[in-house]
C-alpha cells in the first residue's frame, strides 16, 4: 500500500473532508435536509466529500457543520452526527487508534497522526492523579468559536473509546467545551444524555475520565494492522513535510509546550529530537527566530481563548504559561496594541 503523494498545500489550514464527514449526505437526507443546498452554502462540491486524498480549507469544514445545524434546526447536529460516525472512517487516525493495544495508546496515536487528517490541530492527553483529560484545540485564530466542530471532536473520542472497549454505554466523567451554545435546560440535559456525562467549560474541548481506563485493552487491537497503519501514516506524514508544513509541525509542538508551560529552547529542541543549533538553523532558513515562533503561537491561542468569555484574564494567562497577569497584559498589548480586556470588550461591538 503506497499513498498518493499530496500536492503542495495552500497557505491556509486544511482538512481531509471526506474522512471527517463520511456519510454526511446520507445523514442529512435522513434528517429531511437537502445536501446539495447545504454544500453550495458552504462553498463545497460533492467531490470534496468523496475524494479520500482531497484536502479543503479547514474553514469550509467548520462552516459546513454550522450550516448543517442551522438547516436541520438541530443545536446538537455536530454531536449527533459525530456519535453515529464510526472511528474507522477517520483514515489513518481512526484505524491506527482502533488497532492500538490500550486506550491510552490509542489516544496517543491520535495526537501523532492527526496531521494526516487536519492541519493546525493539537491533540493532548494529560493525567492528574486518578483523572485523565484528553483534549484538542486549533492554533489558528478564531477557530474555537465553532461549536459544532467541538461537538464532533468530543463525540469522535467518546466513540473511539466505546468502540475499543466494546461498551456502547461508556461515558466520561465530564465533557468540557470552550463555548456552549445558548441552550435551554432541556437541550442541556439532552447534551448530557447523549454523551453520558456531565457538561462543563474549559479552555479546550475535551473529555475528563478515570485514568485507569488508559490501561484497559482495546478489544479492537490488532498488532499487524497497527504496524501497517503506522507505516502508512509515517509515509503520509513525510509526504506532508514540505516547507510550510515543517513550520506547521513546529507550531503544533510549540503549542503543546506553551500549554504545558515548558517553552525553553533547550527543552523544546530535546522534545523534537533536534539540537538547539539545528533548530535555530532550520528556523533561520525561514527568516524566523524561536522566540518569534513562541510569541506567535501564544498570540494565536490568546485570541482564541479571549473568545471564551467564561474564562477570566488570569485563567488565560495561566493557560499560556505566564507567571502573572501583568506579563500577559504586556505581551498582548505588544501583539495587538491594546490590553486583553479592551480587546475582549471590542469583540462585542
Amino acid at each position: 500500500m503506497s499513498p498518493t503523494p499530496p500536492s503542495r498545500l495552500p497557505g491556509v489550514p486544511t482538512i481531509n473532508l471526506a474522512s471527517a464527514v463520511y456519510g454526511l449526505q446520507d445523514y442529512l437526507r435522513e434528517q429531511g435536509a437537502d445536501p446539495a443546498k447545504i454544500l453550495r452554502q458552504a462553498e463545497l462540491a460533492a467531490v470534496d466529500l468523496d475524494d479520500p486524498d482531497r484536502r479543503v480549507p479547514l474553514i469550509r469544514y467548520l462552516e459546513l457543520l454550522e450550516i448543517c445545524a442551522r438547516e436541520t434546526s438541530d443545536v446538537h447536529f455536530g454531536l449527533k452526527f459525530g456519535l453515529q460516525y464510526h472511528p474507522r472512517h477517520a483514515g489513518v487516525v481512526g484505524n491506527v487508534a482502533l488497532a492500538a493495544e490500550t486506550v491510552g495508546g490509542a489516544l496517543q496515536l491520535i495526537g501523532r497522526y492527526l496531521p494526516t487528517m487536519v492541519d493546525s490541530a493539537v491533540y493532548g492527553l494529560e493525567v492528574d492523579g486518578d483523572m485523565a483529560f484528553a483534549y484538542s484545540y486549533y492554533i489558528d485564530p478564531l477557530m474555537m468559536t465553532y461549536q459544532q466542530k467541538n461537538d464532533w471532536a468530543v463525540a469522535f473520542v467518546c466513540n473511539l473509546i466505546r468502540t475499543g472497549l466494546q461498551e456502547p454505554g461508556w461515558g466520561p466523567a465530564e465533557v468540557l467545551f470552550p463555548h456552549l451554545p445558548p441552550e435551554n435546560s432541556s437541550e442541556r440535559r439532552e447534551r448530557s444524555r447523549l454523551l453520558h456525562a456531565d457538561i462543563g467549560t474549559h479552555s479546550w474541548a475535551g473529555i475528563r475520565f478515570d485514568a485507569s481506563i488508559l490501561d484497559q485493552p482495546m478489544k479492537t487491537a490488532d498488532g499487524m494492522i497497527e504496524r501497517l497503519m503506522r507505516h502508512y501514516g509515517d509515509l503520509r506524514m513525510s509526504g506532508l513535510d514540505i516547507d510550510r508544513d515543517e513550520l506547521a509541525g513546529l507550531r503544533r509542538d510549540i503549542a503543546r509546550s506553551v500549554v504545558e508551560g515548558k517553552t525553553g529552547i533547550d527543552d523544546f529542541a530535546r522534545r523534537i529530537g533536534w539540537s538547539v543549533r539545528t533548530l535555530q538553523r532550520r528556523l533561520a532558513a525561514h527568516g524566523l527566530k524561536y522566540s518569534d515562533m513562541v510569541g506567535g503561537v501564544r498570540k494565536t491561542l490568546a485570541l482564541n481563548l479571549l473568545e471564551n468569555r467564561s474564562l477570566c484574564i488570569a485563567e488565560i494567562a495561566y493557560c499560556l504559561g505566564y507567571s502573572d497577569v501583568s506579563a500577559f497584559n504586556h505581551a498582548f498589548r505588544r501583539w495587538v496594541g491594546q490590553p486583553p480586556r479592551e480587546y475582549r470588550k471590542s469583540l462585542k461591538e
